[in-house]
């Protein structure tokens, strides 16, 4: 395979100069044979310009330059590959001493038309074309003949290398810019190096002597160079461009072409492999070597180096660094190489001119070449089997060294683009990309696939796989990914690291192809952590596997992430701080949140989520209780705790844990999901506990557990009665009778009749007496009649709130005596409106009301008088058990306030606990209140009740009979 492979592109105008060249010829030929005047002629004519309208790209000045040497027809300086008749053709133009034709842009039909005419139809001397072609191009602006003339040598090169008198010569007088524009442009570069290549043919006789006639053909010896095209930098303008044909002349003089400073090549020249070698002469022995098959051998690499120090030192002088002199050392580099080095550089820079012909030429060239010279020596050498796809990377990175001392002498695009804060590939990153871009399908499938596949850069591997799964073929990637991953196990270090960086960005990638395959992946780098050794490929090692597992968690593998999980525990089993910090880094436990509210939308887990979240049980108990907490319905409560009960014990014991001696606020928030899931623990460690909580925390803990909606609850809040704040007893008998369990009949009954728990007063009592009412049990109705009818000499036994409480309660257990009794209880009609409400066993709601609540047509006023900073309450809607009020200030939730309420010229005295915020309002539950006082304060929200419409928010429950006829039943 040679250099002019896949890289390069053919371009359209060069295509169109081929074939104008083509049509010129056989223009001439049916000239010949039948006439200008003839309708074939005419027509090959009108198809010869339309190919020269083509062939000249629109933003040219120069146009197109038709050279020739010997028998080689050249376009642009580029050697055209002819037949027959196309080699007759530049033997004509040689012998004429016709150096080139220029066609510039503004050649119009009728130039063309006399420039063919010029061509004489029968045999006729060389000299007689140049005075024809004279004659009729008179006045003619868009095609010059470019004759061979002689011009003077620069005395200052009298003792300088040929190759130095070429340079200088060609180039004149030019200024710097002009100088370091020329040497951008492949085509110049090109010019220069044939010239290098003419001279060292020309061997150690190439001093400017020998014999012949000036201008004349033949045999001798001279210096050889290309000329340019376009503008010429001499001082006569506009010179041709390609190889003249040089007589022999003084040693003081050397020929050119044109009227411009410009070099021919010496004597007439054939074509051997890409070198210009005299006519006549046989083509030196290992100048272009080849293989029996005829494929040109790639120079070694240490020939590569030294093309590449040579373009380096081309560009120093490109760069102003040696002066316009300095490119003869160029000249005599490129002379002194190996002729398959040669060959090599001549092909890369034709084709970067056959890819740049409508460029414009930049700094950036003479790298373009250094980079597309290392690829395609790689290339060549990992087809060919010289080396192995290891050893591929390491050869560029040594290029890649050489290469930057030119980058940094020429100040490269880059590097502008960084000073612009413009991120870019490394120059090591993108020659690795182009190798890979240059390698068959067949090639990249089987070092994929092989031990080597390490060494092919993520990005490669990327793009492969990529294709290989939109064309379907799913199972070729997988293979290719599941080998790539292998590759972490590998015994040599700097392959696991490699390997270990691509899983690192090939994540995604892995996910994409196939879920199990990042499993895969994680195994093998997890296996690997345990046992690595090297630091530094253990940290990349940790990379990947964090890397992995973040990917698994955002694509939803839950299989993978269990699999990280277990992998990270053995990890920590043998490294706690690598398995720790690991931990933290893997993002599962971040997206726990993210799984559970998923999994509750869908009423159901994921495939493999619950076996994620029982190795995570902290964050997974955390979650699962702060949303069961927060549940406002019974069936997303339920959904929750059969979530949560999927965990099994490995939930359970963090639970346990917090509730026996975690911190309080944890406590607190577990304890309602415990006493669901497994209510015997709450009874066995909670009572111990809440002695010492905050009433705040005491306050709350019991709602928890009231809400879950134990089975058992009633008889973990009879266990913590006696060790909560008083303030908070009521609470917790008012949750009790919620309950509706009979179990808690004994307790409420010696409550009733005055044995109260420590701290607590008579409010209590009215409380037990309320609950008692909830719970459908005859036992308690020979206590509440006991209550609501003894009497002593002069009134009733007990307090008339404490009677209003138990009527109340008898009027769901005995109604028939309720009724017979309440004409002489002195208890009005109106004292009964207020009574607790029915509980609904089925109801859809977590928490039930109470209390009627009574909105208020006019808000009562109250002030609190035990704070530091008393504030004023505007209550807007009231209930027995509390209200919802504007505050002044902000109160935190759970705060003790002494509320008095403002009745006109009386007030009423009550206990509170502040409640959470609701809008701009804040609620209080009424703990404790002086009996009497009570009754006044019932009374005047029956009478808020009676006289206006009532707005009584009440829970929405489903048709469901209530407890009281249910017993009735």
């Amino acid at each position: 395979m040679g250099f002019s492979g896949t890289i390069m592109k053919i371009d359209p105008h060069a295509a169109s100069a081929r074939a104008f060249v083509r049509s010129l010829n056989i223009l001439l030929k049916f000239a010949r044979l039948y006439g200008y005047d003839h309708v074939r002629t005419i027509e090959h004519l009108d198809i010869a310009w339309r190919e020269l309208q083509a062939a000249m790209p629109p933003a040219s000045e120069s146009g197109l330059l038709l050279g020739a040497t010997g028998s080689q027809l050249l376009l642009d300086g580029v050697p055209l590959e002819g037949a027959p008749a196309e080699r007759q053709f530049a033997l004509l133009l040689s012998t004429a001493g016709i150096a080139s034709v220029q066609f510039f842009p503004i050649v119009t039909q009728e130039e063309l038309r006399r420039f063919a005419r010029a061509f004489p139809t029968s045999k006729a001397r060389p000299a007689e074309l140049v005075l024809q072609l004279k004659s009729a191009l008179v006045g003619a602006r868009g095609v010059r003949i470019n004759e061979i003339c002689f011009i003077a040598t620069d005395a200052r090169l009298k003792d300088a290398s040929i190759a130095a008198q070429l340079a200088v010569a060609s180039l004149g007088d030019a200024s710097q810019d002009q100088f370091k524009q020329w040497l951008n442009d492949p085509k110049k570069l090109l010019e220069l190096i044939a010239a290098a290549q003419g001279s060292h043919i020309e061997g150690a006789s190439a001093s400017v002597s020998g014999s012949g006639s000036a201008g004349a053909v033949g045999p001798g010896t001279g210096g050889a160079g290309f000329g340019t095209g376009g503008t010429g930098f001499g001082p006569r303008g506009t010179a041709a461009m390609g190889p003249g044909v040089a007589g022999t002349g003084n040693p003081d003089v050397e020929f050119a072409t044109g009227p411009g400073n410009e070099l021919s090549s010496s004597s007439r020249g054939g074509d051997a492999g890409g070198y210009w070698v005299p006519a006549g002469t046989a083509v030196p022995e290992g100048l272009v070597p080849s293989y029996s098959d005829g494929r040109a051998v790639a120079p070694s690499e240490a020939e590569m180096f030294r093309i590449l120090a040579a373009l380096t030192s081309f560009g120093q002088i490109a760069s102003g660094q040696g002066g316009i002199a300095g490119a003869g050392t160029f000249q005599q580099q490129i002379a002194q190489l190996p002729g398959t080095a040669q060959a090599t550089l001549r092909q890369a820079i034709a084709g970067l001119a056959a890819q740049t012909t409508q460029a414009k030429p930049d700094e950036t060239m003479l790298v373009q070449l250094a980079e597309h010279l290392a690829i395609r020596f790689a290339l060549e050498q990992f087809e060919h089997g010289d080396v192995k796809v290891s050893a591929v990377r390491q050869m560029l990175d040594r290029m890649n060294q050489e290469i930057e001392s030119l980058r940094n002498i020429l100040g490269s695009h880059e590097n502008k683009m960084t000073d612009a804060g413009i991120l870019v590939e490394s120059h090591r990153e993108i020659l690795d990309r182009q190798f890979w871009a240059a390698v068959p399908d067949s090639g990249k499938q089987s070092v994929l696939l092989s031990e080597d596949a390490w060494c092919i850069p993520p990005r490669n591997v990327q793009s492969y796989v990529a294709g290989l799964l939109e064309k379907g073929n799913v199972a070729e990637a997988i293979e290719i990914l599941q080998n790539y991953a292998s590759c972490a196990d590998s015994e040599e270090a700097e392959a696991r690291k490699k390997a270990a960086a691509g899983l690192s960005e090939l994540a995604e990638l892995y996910s994409k192809a196939s879920p199990r395959l990042l499993g895969e992946a994680l195994r093998h780098v997890g296996l690997r952590l345990s046992i690595e050794q090297d630091a530094e490929v253990q940290g990349m090692v940790s990379a990947a596997f964090v890397r992995l597992s973040q990917e698994a968690a955002s694509s939803r593998s839950f299989s993978a992430m269990e699999q990280a999980l277990e992998l990270v525990d053995g990890v920590e089993a043998q490294r706690p701080g690598v398995g720790r910090s690991l931990r933290g880094k893997m993002g599962i436990e971040e997206r726990v949140p993210d799984f559970v509210d998923e999994a509750l939308r869908a009423r159901q887990a994921a495939a493999g989520l619950t076996g994620v979240l029982k190795l995570l049980p902290q964050a997974a108990m955390e979650q699962l209780c702060a949303r069961f907490n927060r549940c406002g319905h019974r069936e997303d409560a339920e959904h929750v705790a059969n979530l949560a009960g999927d965990l099994g014990e490995h939930g359970l014991q963090y639970l346990r844990s917090a509730i026996r001696g975690g911190p309080v606020t944890e406590a607190v928030e577990m304890a309602g999901l415990l006493s669901k899931l497994d209510p015997q623990a709450v009874e066995v460690f909670l009572p111990g506990r809440i002695r010492d909580f905050a009433r705040s925390a005491q306050d709350r803990i019991v709602r928890q557990i009231s809400g879950s909606g134990a089975t058992g609850r009633c008889r973990i809040l009879l266990d913590i009665l006696d060790y909560v704040d008083p303030l908070v007893m009521p609470l917790v008998i008012d949750e009790i009778g919620m309950s509706a369990d009979r179990e808690a009949l004994g307790r409420l009954l010696t409550i009733v009749d005055g044995d109260l728990p420590i701290g607590s007063g008579q409010y209590l009592r009215v409380k037990a007496v309320e609950a008692l009412g909830r719970i459908p049990a005859t036992e308690s109705i020979a206590a509440l009649k006991r209550i609501a009818g003894g009497k002593k000499v002069f009134g009733w036994t007990h307090s008339q709130e404490l009677r209003i409480a138990a009527l109340q309660a008898l009027e769901k257990l005995d109604l028939g005596w309720a009724q017979d009794f309440l004409p002489k209880s002195g208890i009005e009609n109106e004292d009964l409106t207020l009574a607790p409400l029915t509980i609904f066993a089925n109801s859809k709601f977590v928490r039930q009301r109470r209390h009627t609540r009574v909105r208020l047509r006019k808000p009562l006023s109250a002030v609190s008088t035990n704070l530091k900073e008393n504030c004023r309450l505007e209550i807007k809607t009231a209930s027995l058990a509390g209200g919802v009020a504007t505050i002044s200030r902000h109160l935190a939730p759970g705060t003790h306030v002494q509320l008095k309420l403002q009745l006109g010229l009386r007030s009423l005295q009550a206990t509170a606990l502040m409640r959470d915020y609701r809008a701009q309002d804040m609620a209080f539950e009424i703990v404790d209140m002086n009996l009497d006082e009570r009754t006044k304060y019932r009374r005047l929200l029956a009478g808020k009740l009676t006289r206006l419409v009532p707005a009584i928010e009440e829970d929405t429950v489903t048709a469901a009979p209530p407890v009281n006829t249910a017993i009735a039943r």
